[in-house]
């Protein structure tokens, strides 16, 4: 077993059993000897993993070499000693060798000069991660900002998630005072020390959002809120995402901060709706999709390999089958919702039954003789007949647009939307020249649409 040592922060901090300990082991290691705490002890050291920070090109790279080289050290030192600053449980590569192997804590002392809180997140300046997401509703600390470059790192870090004029206390031993935090890389002095502390109330966390909705569906909120169904409000969902696909389309980046904010209400609200029946909890969903993210991506957190997108495509749909059950073809042909739009719903299944061996030539080869069957029966005045045809003839233009690898349901509303334009265009020139849309020559009607597909209005 590994016995590990919180170090503090201050010389001098290290418990008398933390530094009984550190003087009968065999072997002595410290993460490194350039923290205060740590050069106190330099003479009680035999290595440190200073030589690493240089070499990893990241600092999860560094915890898991940290902690492979710990138990490789433990195989011939069994009274392994290891070192951090801190108390010890907070530092990212104990918290790494923690996951492999046991061991021991001799807590140190956390003594940085912060508020005493009984609820705070705390995190090391030098594990600053994309995918670390605070909960700004409760109180932060970041600590071990141990210069310029660094502070600035945190900075934009808390910019993610709080306000530039937030305030913000910054301390070290040698006082405390109150920033903003636009100003946390501008100070005099950064040293070991060093820790910002962020009070909770910023609104932007998903627990607010959370408790917001709880809020307005208690036994005296919203009487509007506490009324609606899961069948009540099941069309907003639809309505707020073809609102989000619009914004996205128009690139209206503000549109989509409001757009994507209505879609994820409506997923609150439904699982507020399901808490309050009974029928499922908001935790049910969020671990239902944590659990089909690393299922499906079985080349990222398993053993299946894919070096392309198309790839990464086939394994997770091999997987989708796998979690449904379904053991053929037809089953997930069968699978496509019956909601969607006619169109997209023809893609989805044209695209599921040419994974099951039907050839996309055996569908569209003989697109012309369907147009033709229906040209001849609209002529004819069989216009079930026609109709017939023509849904053979749109489901086969789904299936061909499957080599292009777009999606067709949005290819057309871009035409359909180029079409309004040029309409718009056309019949505003028409009025401008004192002329009637309908009583237009052919050639005036060829004319004009020609300016307009030209760009020559």
């Amino acid at each position: 077993m590994i016995t590990v040592i919180g170090l503090g922060f201050k010389e001098g901090s290290v418990s008398k059993r933390g530094l009984d300990t550190i003087q009968c082991a065999g072997l002595v290691v410290f993460r490194t000897t350039r923290t205060r705490a740590a050069k106190s002890l330099i003479g009680l050291c035999h290595g440190s993993f200073d030589y690493l920070y240089e070499k990893a090109s990241s600092y999860d790279e560094l915890n898991a070499t940290i902690a492979s080289e710990l138990i490789r050290l433990n195989a011939e030192y069994p009274d392994l000693v290891y070192c951090v600053d801190g108390d010890g449980y907070k530092d990212s590569s104990v918290v790494e060798l923690a996951k492999r192997t046991q061991i021991n804590v001799i807590c140190g002392p956390f003594d940085l000069p912060i508020p005493p809180t009984t609820s705070c997140s705390y995190l090391s300046a030098y594990d600053l991660r994309e995918n670390f997401y605070p909960d700004p509703s409760v109180p932060l600390c970041v600590y071990g900002i141990d210069d310029v470059h660094l502070s600035g790192d945190v900075k934009l870090f808390l910019l993610r998630f709080y306000d530039a004029e937030q305030k913000a206390l910054l301390c070290n031993e040698n006082g405390m005072t109150h920033i903003q935090i636009m100003d946390l890389d501008r100070q005099k002095e950064y040293i070991e020390t060093t820790a910002v502390f962020v009070e909770g109330g910023n609104n932007s966390s998903f627990a607010e959002l959370a408790r917001i909705m709880t809020r307005l569906t208690a036994p005296d909120g919203c009487p509007w809120d506490k009324a609606q169904t899961h069948q009540s409000i099941r069309i907003n969902l639809i309505e707020e995402a073809y609102e989000a696909v619009q914004a996205i389309t128009d690139g209206n980046f503000d549109g989509m901060i409001e757009e994507l904010g209505d879609v994820l209400l409506q997923v609150v609200f439904h699982c507020d709706i399901a808490l309050r029946s009974g029928e499922f909890t908001l935790e049910d969903v969020i671990k239902g999709l944590n659990d089909k993210l690393v299922s499906r991506h079985s080349h990222i957190f398993g053993t299946d390999k894919a070096d392309s997108a198309s790839g990464a495509l086939n394994v997770w749909e091999k997987n989708k089958m796998k979690e449904k059950h379904q053991t053929t073809f037809a089953a997930a042909v069968n699978d496509v919702p019956s909601i969607f739009p006619a169109l997209l719903r023809a893609q989805k299944v044209a695209k599921r039954a040419e994974k099951g061996g039907w050839k996309r030539e055996e569908i569209c080869g003989n697109m012309q003789d369907q147009l033709a069957s229906v040209l001849d029966k609209m002529q004819g005045g069989d216009k079930v007949g026609a109709a017939r045809s023509l849904g053979k003839l749109l489901f086969a233009l789904a299936w061909l647009s499957q080599a292009t690898g777009e999606d067709c349901e949005q290819e057309l509303l871009d035409v359909v939307s180029a079409v309004q334009k040029q309409y718009d265009l056309y019949e505003n020139m028409v009025i401008a020249d004192g002329k009637d849309v309908n009583n237009l020559s052919q050639d005036e009607r060829k004319q004009y649409y020609d300016r307009v597909k030209n760009g020559t209005v």
